[in-house]
């Protein structure tokens, strides 16, 4: 399914501009001193360099790793090198946890769901009209333009490289896990019969060519083969990332 805001990007806080402010780990804390988490990234309209959401690590306190906070709620304290949320702790520990990995695949109705439950936990008396995203965004005071933003914080060259890095990465370990999960089903013993052993389990005497993340292992190998052929798994794998 296509991004329902493909405007919308995750763009981890290491891949911006930090020669004015750095907003790797940069402290989120509530008006109260609470402290709410670290800084992990924003999602941005790419077309405006924008941001809408700063992404919060919750650092374990939270139901989930990450949480969204409006922009229009947070403020800069540069000086003490931290963000100030508007927003108690109690009300935050209402907010919807947030994956950086899911985000594209939510549908529209999913993302209101979440922007109205935010919304909800955070100024319940306070209205927002079921409208489209960007109409949402343009007249909403939760999501205004804040004052400590520059637009040239967003370097599309660095997000793109790193957006790139993941999806390789991600690739790579999504065919290692399907070659393992396949071994698993499938051990295959002398004859090319499935073990009779209890859970598929090879004895000595298996013939076998069973993968491991990329590696291929014999009943009687000796420890020097296998530090050899998990030396070449290793090679190629960085490779492939490096592609």
């Amino acid at each position: 399914m296509d991004h329902p805001r493909p405007w919308l990007r995750y763009v981890d806080a290491d891949d911006l501009d930090d020669s004015t402010i750095d907003f790797g780990g940069l402290n989120v804390e509530s008006a109260t001193g609470d402290k709410l988490g670290d800084v992990d990234g924003f999602i941005i309209d790419v077309s405006s360099a924008r941001p809408y959401y700063v992404v919060v690590d919750g650092g374990g306190w939270f139901k989930s790793k990450f949480f969204l906070l409006p922009v229009g709620h947070v403020s800069l304290d540069n000086a003490k090198h931290r963000l100030i949320a508007d927003i108690d702790k109690e009300r935050v520990k209402r907010y919807p946890g947030f994956d950086r990995g899911e985000f594209e695949k939510l549908t529209d109705d999913e993302l209101n769901r979440m922007d109205d439950q935010m919304l909800a936990a955070c100024c319940p008396s306070e209205t927002v009209a079921a409208t489209v995203a960007t109409a949402r965004f343009a007249t909403s005071a939760h999501y205004r333009a804040p004052s400590w933003w520059d637009a040239d914080f967003y370097r599309p060259d660095r997000a793109d490289s790193a957006a790139r890095s993941i999806a390789g990465v991600s690739s790579a370990r999504a065919a290692a896990r399907s070659a393992r999960n396949l071994d698993r089903e499938t051990v295959v013993a002398q004859g090319g019969d499935v073990s009779p052993h209890d859970d598929g389990r090879a004895q000595p005497g298996d013939v076998l060519g069973l993968e491991t993340g990329g590696e291929r292992t014999y009943v009687g190998d000796t420890s020097d083969d296998e530090n050899e052929r998990r030396r070449d798994a290793e090679k190629a794998a960085a490779k492939l990332r490096e592609k």
